[in-house]
Protein backbone atom coordinates (compact mmCIF):
# COMPACT_ATOMS: atom_id res chain seq x y z
CA UNK A 1 0.00 0.00 0.00
CA UNK A 2 3.32 2.52 1.01
CA UNK A 3 4.08 1.52 -2.66
CA UNK A 4 0.98 2.58 -4.39
CA UNK A 5 0.89 5.68 -2.37
CA UNK A 6 4.65 6.81 -3.53
CA UNK A 7 3.75 6.30 -7.07
CA UNK A 8 0.18 8.53 -7.11
CA UNK A 9 2.43 11.40 -4.75
CA UNK A 10 5.22 10.93 -8.08
CA UNK A 11 2.56 11.13 -10.63
CA UNK A 12 0.86 14.38 -8.98
CA UNK A 13 4.05 15.64 -8.53
CA UNK A 14 5.50 15.29 -11.94
CA UNK A 15 3.87 17.61 -13.93
CA UNK A 16 4.06 20.20 -11.32
CA UNK A 17 8.29 19.31 -11.58
CA UNK A 18 8.36 19.75 -15.36
CA UNK A 19 6.28 23.04 -15.24
CA UNK A 20 8.36 24.76 -12.96
CA UNK A 21 11.90 23.30 -14.51
CA UNK A 22 9.96 25.45 -17.83
CA UNK A 23 9.87 28.24 -15.99
CA UNK A 24 13.46 28.17 -15.66
CA UNK A 25 14.90 27.59 -18.85
CA UNK A 26 16.80 30.43 -21.04
CA UNK A 27 13.95 32.13 -22.71
CA UNK A 28 15.33 33.00 -26.58
CA UNK A 29 14.05 36.08 -27.85
CA UNK A 30 13.13 35.94 -31.52
CA UNK A 31 14.01 39.37 -32.30
CA UNK A 32 14.93 40.07 -35.74
CA UNK A 33 18.23 41.42 -36.26
CA UNK A 34 17.80 43.74 -39.25
CA UNK A 35 20.82 44.11 -41.53
CA UNK A 36 21.25 48.00 -42.90
CA UNK A 37 23.62 47.01 -45.98
CA UNK A 38 26.15 50.38 -45.29
CA UNK A 39 28.66 49.09 -48.50
CA UNK A 40 29.12 51.53 -51.43
CA UNK A 41 30.89 51.76 -54.72
CA UNK A 42 33.17 54.39 -56.50
CA UNK A 43 32.31 56.45 -58.50
CA UNK A 44 34.65 58.24 -60.18
CA UNK A 45 34.63 61.13 -62.80
CA UNK A 46 36.22 64.33 -64.74
CA UNK A 47 35.54 67.78 -63.74
CA UNK A 48 35.43 70.03 -67.20
CA UNK A 49 38.95 72.02 -65.22
CA UNK A 50 40.45 68.36 -65.64
CA UNK A 51 40.15 67.45 -61.90
CA UNK A 52 39.32 63.69 -61.11
CA UNK A 53 37.55 62.94 -58.45
CA UNK A 54 36.14 59.76 -56.63
CA UNK A 55 33.14 59.41 -54.44
CA UNK A 56 32.19 56.63 -52.45
CA UNK A 57 28.29 56.46 -53.08
CA UNK A 58 26.11 53.96 -50.88
CA UNK A 59 24.73 50.56 -52.45
CA UNK A 60 21.60 50.43 -50.43
CA UNK A 61 20.42 53.39 -52.67
CA UNK A 62 17.93 52.54 -55.12
CA UNK A 63 19.14 53.35 -59.29
CA UNK A 64 17.47 56.32 -59.65
CA UNK A 65 19.03 57.45 -55.92
CA UNK A 66 22.23 56.43 -56.60
CA UNK A 67 22.25 58.58 -59.92
CA UNK A 68 20.96 62.09 -57.89
CA UNK A 69 23.62 61.06 -55.97
CA UNK A 70 26.11 60.86 -58.26
CA UNK A 71 24.95 63.95 -59.65
CA UNK A 72 25.17 65.85 -56.66
CA UNK A 73 29.04 64.53 -56.16
CA UNK A 74 29.83 66.03 -59.25
CA UNK A 75 28.16 69.07 -59.08
CA UNK A 76 29.56 69.99 -55.79
CA UNK A 77 33.06 69.00 -56.62
CA UNK A 78 33.17 70.33 -59.83
CA UNK A 79 31.66 73.60 -58.52
CA UNK A 80 28.92 73.83 -61.33
CA UNK A 81 27.52 76.28 -58.89
CA UNK A 82 24.33 77.23 -61.50
CA UNK A 83 23.21 73.70 -60.78
CA UNK A 84 23.27 73.41 -57.01
CA UNK A 85 20.04 73.93 -56.32
CA UNK A 86 18.93 71.17 -58.37
CA UNK A 87 21.78 68.68 -57.06
CA UNK A 88 20.15 69.61 -53.82
CA UNK A 89 16.43 69.01 -54.69
CA UNK A 90 17.47 65.33 -56.67
CA UNK A 91 19.64 64.06 -53.15
CA UNK A 92 16.78 64.99 -50.98
CA UNK A 93 14.52 63.15 -52.75
CA UNK A 94 16.50 60.80 -51.66
CA UNK A 95 16.77 58.74 -48.39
Amino acid sequence: MKQAKKLLWIAMALPMLVASCELFEPVEEEEEEQKVDNSTYSYSFTCPSGTKNTFQIPNRLSAACKKNWEYYAKTYACNEADYFAEAERRKRSCP
